[in-house]
């Protein structure tokens, strides 16, 4: 189990947080902690589980074209020291606490390790399109959804940490901004900025701390030119009520590569899933409020003072 601090909500933060799209967080987990993350990172992507189930939606050693970024959706499922972080009740009072909402759940997670590139490392490769994440979720009925990306190193801009688009979350969703794997990031940014005021801030994160980012706030990242890999875990998190809207388009043909017409967590609503229907259930757990029977449905002791 990873231990989890308490932290401090101000007003000042959540104030942050509605007028930039996302906010930094203080540590939240020690080094001891973060170094046991590490361990279940490298785990993972040799296939080494603890569960007797396989990874959930798309699992890749090379994403979309992309040698240098490793992910893996819902590491929840298959890592114990993970699912204790996921299914955290005081990770759900800091969601609850941007979100303004009286329940969260678990959209998904994301593992997500960008390779080392060293400092030669000038190209494309690594990087992480300019997108807004609502993009890619357009299935929900919420845009109140909202990400933590807890950093297991010292993040910055050379390590290919992420960089936001400050008070894009105002913009609204965008067209086509579901460009999570396009990897030209000017070419993006031409794409979008459009009349908008286009300020790229870098979130510098310390090992241990975390962002938090609305779901509409266009992020992306560069290529990591250290000589060592930087690690991420990435919650993503939805507010009570959110359902099922049905497809975007149902009349187009589903393209695999776009999510705004699909996405791999409906068919977890079960084969007669319909339009309306909330994100209940098994695969989308409750972290905010704190139930006894997290632990017991999820098989797993949670640090759950706060």
């Amino acid at each position: 189990m990873i231990k989890i601090n308490n932290i401090s909500l101000e007003t000042e933060d959540l104030n942050t947080y509605k007028e930039k799209g996302y906010v930094i967080t203080s540590k939240i987990f020690e080094d001891s902690e973060i170094e046991k993350l590490k361990k279940s990172f490298l785990r993972i992507f040799d296939n080494d589980y603890d569960r007797d189930i396989y990874p959930f939606d798309r699992v890749y050693n090379h994403g979309i074209d992309n040698k240098l970024l490793l992910k893996l959706n819902n590491g929840w499922w298959v890592n114990d020291e993970i699912r204790s972080v996921i299914l955290s009740p005081k990770i759900g009072e800091i969601m609850a606490f941007y979100m303004e909402t009286p329940e969260v759940r678990i959209w998904h997670d994301q593992v997500v390790l960008k390779k080392s590139g060293g400092k030669n490392n000038t190209g494309n490769d690594g990087n992480i399109g300019w997108h807004q994440d609502y993009a890619h979720w357009q299935v929900s009925s919420s845009t109140n959804m909202a990400t933590m990306w807890i950093a297991l190193q010292d993040t910055f801009l050379e390590n290919g940490g992420m960089r936001t688009i400050v008070g894009s979350h105002k913009w609204g969703l965008q067209n086509d901004a579901d460009t999570f794997h396009e990897k030209d990031l000017k070419s993006l940014e031409n794409k979008f900025k459009d009349n908008h005021k286009w300020i790229d801030e870098p979130c510098i994160i310390k090992a241990g701390h975390a962002s938090v980012h609305h779901c509409l706030s266009f992020h992306g990242s560069g290529p990591n030119k250290t000589n060592q890999d930087r690690m991420g875990l990435i919650i993503h998190c939805m507010p009570k009520g959110t359902f099922y809207r049905g497809r975007i388009n149902p009349k187009n043909k589903i393209k695999l590569g776009s999510k705004g017409n699909r996405h791999a967590n409906v068919p977890l609503l079960g084969p007669n899933a319909r339009k309306g229907d909330l994100f209940l259930g098994d695969n989308f757990p409750v972290i905010w409020p704190f139930s006894n029977e997290t632990e017991k449905k999820y098989n797993i002791k949670l640090d759950k003072k706060i």
